[in-house]
């Protein structure tokens, strides 16, 4: 995986879902973890925000220096914005964080597929108000062709070599984890 073929699809980490997600918490720890390596890899990012659910949680928003796109549909590709923003990014590599993931992972996971993008989802960096939901729509996406992953997994093969420049500021974010 070349970081210059990757995009982070940050999915409505809002504020009225979070807190209905099973294992908010360590989702939120391991998105955070991903969003500061990617980062430091230069790796650009689209962050989402279904209507009417609030603003992105603090943890997530302090991290980030772009508006989110706000969005009605459950797949952000349905979004005009969205797909302009992607298709301007000329990378093919999405890889997609959040919540629901039953709703608004899968759905988006399946458009992008349709359209020719290779996708990974870190499991440890999605979530939804069941588990069953979430299980269901893991074993969904990855018959569809969705590459699964955890963002630790994801950050190292994205970095490749310990002999990178961002060896070391990479090291210390897996830390903080």
């Amino acid at each position: 995986m070349l970081k210059d073929d990757c995009i982070l699809v940050i999915i409505d980490f809002q504020e009225r879902l979070a807190p209905h997600i099973v294992g908010i918490d360590r989702i939120v720890k391991n998105s955070v973890k991903l969003i500061k390596a990617c980062k430091t890899f230069g790796i650009p990012m689209i962050v989402t925000e279904q209507k009417k659910l609030g603003k992105t949680i603090d943890e997530i928003e302090k991290l980030l220096d772009i508006k989110p796109i706000q969005k009605s549909s459950f797949s952000c590709l349905r979004e005009e914005e969205f797909a302009n923003k992607l298709k301007d990014t000329k990378r093919c590599v999405c890889i997609l964080i959040g919540i629901e993931a039953h709703i608004c992972i899968l759905q988006t996971a399946l458009d992008l597929i349709k359209e020719g993008y290779i996708v990974y989802v870190p499991l440890d960096c999605i979530g939804s108000r069941n588990e069953f939901d979430k299980d269901v729509a893991i074993r969904r996406m990855v018959k569809e062709g969705v590459i699964p992953t955890t963002a630790e997994t994801l950050i190292f093969e994205i970095l490749q070599t310990a002999e990178a420049e961002e060896f070391k500021e990479i090291l210390k974010i897996v830390k903080e984890g």
